[in-house]
């Protein structure tokens, strides 16, 4: 429940709120809203406050009582720190000691967001948007790929001949694969997709592949992945001039990193996390040997 000085703060909204519709702002993670007239280039994103941070504990108790408010059960909302705040003042009435935050209300099936000036920090002061989008990801298990290559890692490849390269395609190893987290009212879904995977051959090139490859069949013979591969020496790419032998341990060590794409909604507000992930095998490369009769 608001104090008294919070529900004469919020009496400012609708003055804070013209003096928002000015320039577009970003909330974290490139989010647009609205500037103050005085700052056209501000930044806002969220903070957790010291006693209901993102621990990565999902409770929804929503009932921290900073500042020394009354049970936040009262007020369905939940609070960001705005970050960096406006100039002091900058609306002609946010003066003393309060501050801006970005108030989140549950609004039919969704939300509701602005931005507000409080005399004293709410009681619910939470996580952000995007803290909750990081606590989704630790939900999910982004992997790197589940490699397969040709020649076999089993047997031997030989210079001259193309390398096929691809992952299993799973939810964990190219998604798409989703994940939500809550706090209080809030609640951010996320939503990740690999676009990428670039391979590191061992031999000082890589190959950057935006699909997950195809796999090789037998049938294909000597014939050239249609997607993500590495050409034959001389054959419109880098390939193996070297047979692995000259490398320390007899293989070309092959590293997988796939970059991952995780993007996130709730609150009113929408960004994007990117991460990698990698994985790796090793090929042993032969010359072709010619018998002279």
């Amino acid at each position: 429940m608001l104090t008294g000085r919070r529900i004469l703060a919020g009496a400012f909204v609708a003055t804070i709120v013209g003096l928002f519709l000015s320039p577009a702002f970003a909330f974290g993670d490139g989010v647009e809203g609205q500037c103050p007239a005085t700052s056209p280039d501000c930044d806002i994103t969220g903070s957790s406050s010291a006693n209901h941070g993102d621990d990565g504990n999902d409770d929804n108790s929503g009932t921290n009582n900073a500042g020394g408010g009354s049970n936040a059960s009262a007020d369905p909302c939940t609070y960001q720190l705005a970050d960096p705040q406006p100039p002091p003042g900058s609306d002609g009435q946010s003066v003393g000691s309060g501050a801006y935050y970005v108030q989140t209300c549950p609004f039919g099936e969704g939300s509701s967001v602005r931005m507000i000036w409080l005399a004293t920090p709410p009681a619910n002061l939470g996580p952000s948007p995007a803290a909750l989008a990081r606590r989704a990801l630790a939900r999910i298990r982004l992997e790197g790929a589940r490699i397969g290559i040709a020649p076999d890692p089993n047997g031997a490849g030989l210079i001259g001949l193309p390398v096929w390269l691809w992952t299993a395609v799973t939810a964990n190893t190219w998604g798409p694969t989703t994940a939500s987290a809550s706090d209080g009212g809030l609640t951010v879904t996320i939503t990740g997709r690999a676009t990428q995977i670039v391979w590191n051959m061992g031999d000082g090139s890589s190959v950057t592949c935006a699909n997950p490859g195809t796999p090789y069949q037998a049938s294909y013979g000597a014939a050239r992945s249609p997607n993500c591969g590495y050409p034959a020496a001389g054959d419109n790419g880098p390939g193996y001039h070297l047979p692995s032998r000259t490398q320390p341990d007899g293989r070309y060590h092959i590293t997988a990193t796939t970059s991952w794409r995780v993007e996130w909604v709730g609150g009113g507000q929408h960004g994007v996390i990117n991460t990698t992930r990698t994985s790796q095998t090793a090929i042993r490369i032969d010359e072709l040997q010619v018998a002279v009769s």
